[in-house]
Parts: structure tokens; sequence; C-alpha cells
């Protein structure tokens, strides 16, 4: 290189150490998160103790350093019943930082974690100088490794960095060399195989680049260099799993063990999970049941935490193809939008290098890393509930950079400068996470770009947003613009709220009921259908019916098919209301409390869904009453039963679920039939009524506050529709009934 890129590379290193070493611990995040208490705690452990034993040691030096709040989901295994415990996650990466955690701590693994994202940059860079400048090597190498998700993970004590290193590693060791002269010394396949073998023991899919690496050794040593590389792969796992018994008992954290738990660290000075003797090495199994084990609760049997990998697939090409799209260019996973110098990498392979044989298998064994995290993990292959981009995916990510020979044409690293700016800018400038309401680390994608992306719908968890559950469908919605209420929802007030409403079956005219909270005007929009209510919030709520012309997509999940439709709801004020919000919030051990709290929240508008307008068309509204009994006589302002008998007599069952279901009630009348009280209060149905069937109901009335002669009239709503008395030519059910300030006689029958 020379003198001012040495320069440059030697200020972005001072600068990318120093800064984990100047963070103060606890910071943010105030704990550790996912699986970073058990990596942190093993590389104290293998510092300072030399095992993988969890003793109260352990615990206590990790209140030492985090000292705010518990740490949850510290995932620990046994075999004797957890009177000997183990930390049960993966060895190599706390091996390897456990020097830099014994002198710095917490800060010692992120200073190891940017040590190796620095020597990402370096190989990089060297790699490139071969067919470009020094400048434009180390300028490109350095985007392509700091733009990018990936390097938002060396803030995480986890072992994405770890993997990226050592796949970028094993690429540039044989990819490097084989371009060049072959040497005569086997060094740098044999430590290529091993470099590929560190990744490929944590999650072993990784083992499939070494189909290109080991093709490109034959290449450039012929046998003994495609040998040097399995004898060096082989080497290094078989020494992995060999100190993996000598230190747990267990080649793999992930096979054999009897008990598997992810427990609570809940004060120093004792361990989070007591031995169990009257289960002893049978003891309770399963994901956060730590809890569960240490009192005592029934065996499981052994758990292959490995077995997706050994199983076959069921695949169904639909759901396979929405889940590509997402891969490529979902709102929190997109290739395209986490990795924009690895889309400019595939570029320039395009445009350069497409005739090289190895380069083309590896672009196939990274597209089949993808694949297979697809197919056998349908529903969380973008590495589950905690993640940023795509965090399987995140650790191959570096030998995109070795499918490009020359930086050719050299402009286009701007675009991808740009791009990145978009999409990554706020996740780069805050890696613990944003301090932002309802915040998760995914909070980036509130901004403007990623609402022209699509959710993936199909992932069994996003953070930060809203499920809903209706029957038949379900809505979606992100924390932060809405407050949930039941079936209904507050919408935030001045903002563009986007509500995924998924379907069992298709809808033809998706209706929805607005309520204003103050002055306002809202536009709902599905696709081409859109329509605006003026709202002052005194008048009663206003049903919006929608016809869109088809759904915004159709899904296909385990066999069954969905449709989907993109609700965007625009308001353009709205009211400071306040409510009552009860959070739940885990404790230590077994501890669940409820947390409530006055919050306030600027609404725009109350929104209920209310399904197709096509069913409240419908004509169910004929019916029969049976007997019915009801007393003669109640007490003023009481509330009573009435024996209620009715039967469906229409051509349509009667819904007892969904926000317009159908209800029991009744209206209060004067003996002449004059009404006094319409809207009497609800009583739901057991269970939905076929056609012809008849169903016997406890129905509850309320009593007029004044005594007095009147007449119970009783009747059914089809909430949000009409009263059927109003579609059926007024068939209700009258009981006359005696109010006073007397106890009520025995009930009696009517009718």
């Amino acid at each position: 290189m020379s003198r001012s890129t040495r320069l440059a590379f030697l200020a972005l290193a001072a600068f990318l150490l120093l800064l984990p070493l100047t963070l103060a611990k606890p910071g943010l995040p105030v704990n550790l998160k996912a699986d970073e208490p058990a990596y942190y705690l093993m590389a104290l452990s293998l510092a300072r103790d030399g095992d993988l034993r969890l003793e109260v040691e352990d615990v206590d030096r990790l209140f030492a350093e985090f000292p705010l709040v518990p740490a949850h989901n510290l995932i620990v295994m046994s075999d004797d019943g957890w009177r000997t415990i183990f930390y049960s996650k993966p060895l190599l990466y706390p091996l390897f930082a456990a020097p830099f955690a014994a002198v710095f701590g917490a800060n010692g693994l992120l200073f190891f974690n940017m040590l190796l994202v620095v020597a990402m940059v370096w190989m990089g860079a060297r790699y490139l100088r071969r067919a470009n400048d020094d400048g434009l090597s180390l300028l490109v190498s350095a985007s392509f490794v700091l733009l990018s998700c990936g390097f938002a993970y060396a803030f995480w004590i986890h072992t994405e960095v770890f993997c990226m290193a050592a796949i970028a590693a094993a690429c540039f060791l044989v990819l490097g060399a084989a371009d060049r002269e072959p040497r005569r010394s086997l060094w740098a396949p044999l430590l290529s195989g091993g470099a590929l073998a560190l990744a490929a023991y944590n999650k072993p899919m990784y083992a499939l680049v070494g189909l290109a690496l080991v093709t490109a050794a034959w290449r450039a040593w012929r046998l003994r260099g495609a040998a040097a590389w399995v004898a060096g792969a082989a080497v290094v796992l078989g020494s992995t799993l060999l100190l993996s018994i000598a230190l747990t008992g267990r080649a793999t954290p992930y096979l054999g063990s009897q008990a598997r738990a992810g427990v609570s660290v809940c004060a120093p000075g004792k361990l989070p999970i007591e031995p169990a003797p009257e289960v002893a090495a049978a003891a309770a199994m399963g994901g956060g049941g730590g809890e569960a084990a240490a009192a005592g609760a029934a065996a499981e049997p052994p758990r292959l935490n490995w077995g997706f990998v050994l199983r076959v697939p069921r695949i169904d090409p639909r759901e396979l193809a929405e889940n590509a799209g997402y891969f490529l260019w979902g709102r929190h996973t997109g290739f395209l939008l986490y990795f924009p110098f690895g889309v400019l990498a595939v570029l320039y392979f395009a445009l350069d290098a497409r005739g090289d044989r190895e380069r083309w298998l590896l672009l196939g064994t990274l597209a089949g890393i993808a694949l297979y995290f697809l197919v056998f993990v349908p529903v969380n292959w973008q590495g589950g509930g905690g993640f940023v981009g795509n965090r399987y995916f995140v650790a191959v990510y570096p030998a995109f950079l070795y499918l490009v020979r020359r930086v050719r044409p050299a402009a286009l690293v701007v675009p991808a400068v740009a791009s990145a700016s978009v999409f990554l800018g706020p996740l780069l400038l805050s890696p613990f996470g944003a301090a932002v309401p309802e915040p998760t680390l995914q909070s980036h994608v509130r901004n403007a770009p990623f609402r022209h992306f699509p959710l993936e719908l199909s992932l069994k968890n996003v953070p930060g947003y809203h499920g809903f559950p209706l029957p038949g469908a379900r809505l979606l919605a992100r924390r932060d613009q809405v407050a949930p209420f039941g079936e209904s929802m507050w919408l935030r007030g001045s903002d563009r709220v986007e509500v995924w409403v998924e379907s069992a079956r298709p809808v033809e005219r998706p209706t929805f009921l607005i309520e204003g909270f103050g002055p306002n005007r809202v536009t709902l929009e599905i696709g081409d259908a859109r329509q605006t209510v003026e709202l002052d919030g005194s008048s009663a709520p206003v049903r919006v019916v929608l016809a869109p012309e088809g759904p915004t997509r159709r899904r296909r999940k385990d066999g069954a098919e969905s449709w989907v439709y993109r609700l965007v709801v625009r308001s353009e004020s709205g009211s400071v209301e306040s409510w009552t919000r009860s959070r739940t919030r885990r404790g230590c051990g077994d501890y669940v409390f409820e947390e409530p709290s006055v919050e306030t929240f600027f609404v725009g508008a109350g929104l209920t869904y209310l399904g197709d307008a096509a069913a409240h068309e419908r004509d169910l509204f004929t019916l029969g009453w049976g007997e019915t009994r009801a007393p003669e006589r109640v007490a003023a302002g009481s509330t009573f039963e009435v024996d209620t008998q009715v039967t469906n007599a229409s051509a349509h069952p009667w819904s007892a679920e969904g926000s317009s279901r159908i209800h029991l009630s009744y209206h209060w009348l004067t003996p002449e039939g004059a009404v006094l009280d319409f809207d009497g209060r609800r009583t739901a149905l057991p269970d939905a009524v076929e056609p012809g069937a008849t169903v016997r109901v406890a129905q509850v009335v309320e009593a007029p506050a004044t005594p007095g002669a009147y007449l119970l009239e009783l009747d059914l709503v089809y909430e949000h529709v009409a009263w059927f008395a109003e579609r059926n030519g007024g068939r209700t059910h009258r009981v006359a009934i005696e109010v006073s300030g007397e106890s009520p006689p025995p009930v009696g029958p009517s009718g």
C-alpha cells in the first residue's frame, strides 16, 4: 500500500478500535439481550476459571458490570438434574474473545468484534489492490464492511462478526492466492479450511461456501491444495469438538444434553437454577423453561436442537417465492436495502468476472445458503426476534467482496454509498437502538423509504408491531402508531398509519368503523379505493366501505391461502386523549407482573374492522322466539336474568365472534309502547347459531331506575349493522314487568 493509504487505514483502525473502549457499561442497552448473557459469561469463565461451568462467581461477575436489571435468557444445559450447569452456546467466539474480556469485560468483547471488523477491511483492501489502485481498494473495502447492517453487529456480544471474519479469511486466503501464480506453500489453503470450520461450527450450513473454496484450491495447487484445505477444516473442527467435550462433555451444545434452558439471572450470590432432586438427570427442558425446571417440573424427553438440519422440509413454491422476495427487498431483511455493497459486488462480478468458474460457484453457494434458511426455517429465516437486516445471512456477506476483481466503473461506488445513507444511516449511527417511542432495534424502518418495500408477513416475529387476531382475520400495525383496545385501535393523529388486514377469505368490500375525537379529516385507502370522512368528535362513528380492485397480496402458508389488504389511514390533525395501559412485564424466576400507567396518545381516529360489507347484507334477520322465562317483578336499578330461547330461521349462520357479531339485547318501553331506553345491555351468544338451530341463553338485563310498569322488548342486534326488528318487520318478544323497590319474586314462564 502507498504511504497515504496506510495512514488512512491506520487512522480508521484507531478510531474503530478505541471506540468500544470508551463506551460506559451499563449504557445502551442497560442490560444484556438475546444470547449475550451466555457469550459474555462464557468469555469471563474461560479467561478466569478455565472452564464453561456456571457458578456463583460467574453470576457475581455479571452483576458487577450490569447491576441495573436482571439478565434474561442465559442459555444453560445439564445432564445431572442441574447439579452441574454448563453454558449451552458454541464456545469458539468466547474462547477467542476471552483475553480481551479478561482485561476490559464487556467492552473487551466489543473491542474484539471491532478488531475483526478492522481485519475484514484490511483483508478486503489487500485483496482488491491486485487489480485496483490502493486508495480505491481501501475505499471499497471499508465501505463494503462498514456500510452494511453487518457493522451494527459489532456492537452485539454475539457470534455474527466472528463468523463474518472467519468466512472473509477463508475467501481471502484461497481466492486471493489462486488468482496469482501458484505457490509451493500450502499454508493458504490449510488456513482457509480451518477458518471456514470456525464459522461452520456455529452454523453447519455455512460449510457450503467450502465447495467454491476447495475448487479454487484445486485449481491453484491441484490435489495437494484441495487436500490441504480439507485437512485444515478437519483439524480445526476436530479440535473444536474435542475441546468442547473436554469442557462441557458435549461435542456441540445443540446435541445430546438431557436438559437445556434459558434462565433469568435475578440476584448475585446464587445460581439462577437449583437442582431438582425429584427429577435428577431428567430435568425439564425448553426455551425459557429454566424456571420450570428449577421448580421441579415434569421432565421432557431430550430434544435434538439441530433436528431441522436433517428433516425433510415441506416446500410450497408460492410460500418460497414470497420469502425469496422478502429476502431480496423486504423492509426489515432485504438484501438490496441492508447490503448495498453486496449488490454492487454482484454487479462488478457480472461486468468483469462472469467467466470465472470458482466465483460462479461461490455465488451459487451463497444462494444455496439463503435457500436453505428459506426452506428449512420459513418462519424465522431472518434470525428470529433479535435481528437487524438478516442475522442468519449476515455471516456470509463478506464472501460477496471476493466475487469482485476490478472495480470498474469506479463511479458506481457513489450510488452505493447513497443507498447506504438512505437505508442504513439511522441504524449505523445508533447501533444500540434509538431512543424512540416503543423502542426497538428495527426502529429505523419507520423512516419514509421503507414504506415502499413489503412488510415480511411470513415471519413469526417482527418486533415493534401489534397483532390483532380476529375471527377469520388478523390485523397488524406498528406499535408506535396505534393504541389497541380490544377489537378496536386508536390511530396516531397527523400521521400516515399503515394497517395490514389479512383475511382467510377474499374481501370484496372491506368495511371499517371510524370514530372521531375532535374535528378532523381522515382518509382511508386500500389500493385504488379511497374515501375521506369529516369528523367532528361528537357525532356517531362513521361506517366506511372501500371497494379495491383486489388484495394487496395473496399469500400461502402451511397449505392455506390468505388475502392481504394494506390499509393506509391519513389524518390531518388529532386530539390528545388519556388512557390507562397495563404492561405485562417479566420479573425474575416465574414472576410476571402487570404495570398500569396513565398515558396520553395523540389520536387521529378510532378504527374498527368490520369485515366484508357483503356479509352485512345477508338476510339473516328471520327468527323464531321460543319459551322465554322472565320475572314478573324486579327491583328498580337491579340486574336480573331472562331465560331466552330463540331460533335462527334464516338461511345464514349467526356469528358469535368478530366486531360485527350478533348479540341478544332489549328495549324498555312504556305500557303504551313508547321507547324509554332503546340501547339495552348486550349478551353474547354461546357459539355460532347455524340455520334452523335453537339456542337458549341466560340474557342479562338491567332494570330501569324508576319504579313503574314497563314492557321489556327482547331483540337481537347485528353489531354495527342493524337491529333484527328493523329488518324482519318488528319480530320482537315483549314481556310485561313491574319495577319496584321490593325484592323480585321467583322467575315464571312467559310467552
